[in-house]
C-alpha cells in the first residue's frame, strides 16, 4: 500500500467502524452478546469494534507517523474507546455506507485479518498494555483524550513484527 507522503487526511471512526462491521457479514465477530469483564457489563461487539479501531490507529501511527482516525480515544476501564462509537453502536450496526479510499480499506483488511481469531479477553489485554491507557486508566471518571502520538516510538517497537508479518 502506498500512501501519499505529506497527506494529513484522517478518517472518521464511524466510517472505519462501518467498514469493519460490514466485513463481518455473518456476525461471527461483532456479536450482540452481553458480557461482564472487570465488573462492568457491555456488548461484546461494541467492545470489539473499539479494540479494532484503537489497534488500527496505533499500528497506523507506528507505520506512517500520523493518525488514521480523527476521533479521540478515551481510557475506559476495559480499554480505549471512541465514545461516539460506543454510544451509537446499535445504530452503526445497521449502516452500510462508508467513505474510505482503497488504500485505507487495504490497510484495514490486514488489521481485520490479524485480529479475527482473537477473543475479547485477548483484545482487552492487548489494549491494557498500551502506555497511554496505563497512564490514564485511573482517571476513567474524568475521561480525557488519550495522546497516542506521543507514543509513536513505542508503537514502532511494539508493532514492528505485526507490520512486517502483514506486509503493511
Amino acid at each position: 500500500m502506498i500512501l501519499l507522503e505529506g497527506s494529513d487526511k484522517m478518517y472518521n471512526a464511524k466510517d472505519v467502524a462501518i467498514y469493519f462491521l460490514n466485513k463481518d457479514n455473518k456476525k461471527k465477530l461483532f456479536k450482540d452478546s452481553l458480557v461482564t469483564k472487570n465488573g462492568h457489563k457491555f456488548y461484546e461487539g461494541n467492545a470489539r469494534i473499539n479494540k479494532y479501531l484503537f489497534l488500527s490507529q496505533v499500528v497506523y501511527l507506528a507505520k506512517y507517523g500520523k493518525k488514521l482516525i480523527n476521533d479521540d480515544f478515551k481510557a475506559y476501564l476495559n480499554g480505549p474507546v471512541v465514545t461516539s462509537i460506543m454510544h451509537n453502536y446499535q445504530k452503526i450496526l445497521k449502516e452500510k455506507e462508508y467513505n474510505l479510499p482503497l488504500e485505507v480499506q487495504e490497510f484495514l483488511d490486514k488489521i481485520y485479518f490479524a485480529l479475527q481469531d482473537a477473543n475479547i479477553d485477548e483484545l482487552i489485554e492487548i489494549t491494557h498494555e498500551d502506555p497511554e491507557w496505563i497512564r490514564l486508566k485511573e482517571k476513567t471518571y474524568n475521561l480525557r483524550a488519550m495522546n497516542l502520538e506521543k507514543n509513536i516510538k513505542e508503537y514502532q517497537k511494539r508493532y514492528k513484527g505485526l507490520i512486517e508479518a502483514l506486509n503493511i
